[in-house]
């Protein structure tokens, strides 16, 4: 899957499957893992260009992948079959984290918009969005980090905590 990139995002591994995912015009490929003759045997299911996932991450929500992909923005894919649910461009590329059934969303690039998406394939249902206040003027690539009801966001030097549980 590389042709001189990086594979950076973390592979998602979900009943003896793995799936794995790259940017620079890469995609994703999703394989099968079965036993064969006391060794492993891995089957490719599919591989694609729907996810392109440069550096973001991806993560797995039941049986859908939620993740920015570079052709589409922000993009809800079964996880089993490749096939894109819905697309939204969203807040631009960046990173994503789940936590108590929400995607939180947060753009690499200008003021670091962050967004509260619904992880539902029913479609893109933002339920707000801030701009990241005290913003370097470099590309922030950490993901958000949701832990004991706070939002952590890491800017360069700057760390900032935000109360998100719910009362």
């Amino acid at each position: 899957m590389n042709d001189g990139g990086a594979n950076e995002p973390t592979p998602i591994v979900h009943d003896n499957h793995v799936f794995v995912t790259s940017g620079y015009g890469i995609g994703c490929t999703l394989f099968k893992i079965t036993a064969d003759g006391g060794a492993f045997k891995a089957e490719e299911v599919y591989a694609n260009k729907e996810m392109v996932n440069h550096h973001g991450g991806v993560v797995l929500v039941g049986e859908h992948l939620y993740g920015h992909s570079d052709r589409r923005g922000w993009i809800c894919m079964e996880f089993k079959t490749g096939k894109v649910v819905w697309a939204n461009r969203g807040v631009g590329k960046g990173a994503v984290s789940f936590a108590d059934g929400m995607l939180y969303t947060r753009s690499e690039s200008g003021a670091g918009p962050v967004a509260l998406v619904e992880a539902t394939p029913t479609g893109y249902k933002e339920n707000g969005r801030f701009n990241q206040p005290d913003r370097s003027n470099k590309n922030s690539w950490p993901h958000p980090v949701v832990a004991n009801g706070k939002l952590f966001l890491r800017d360069q030097d700057v760390v900032l905590c935000y109360d998100v549980k719910a009362k």
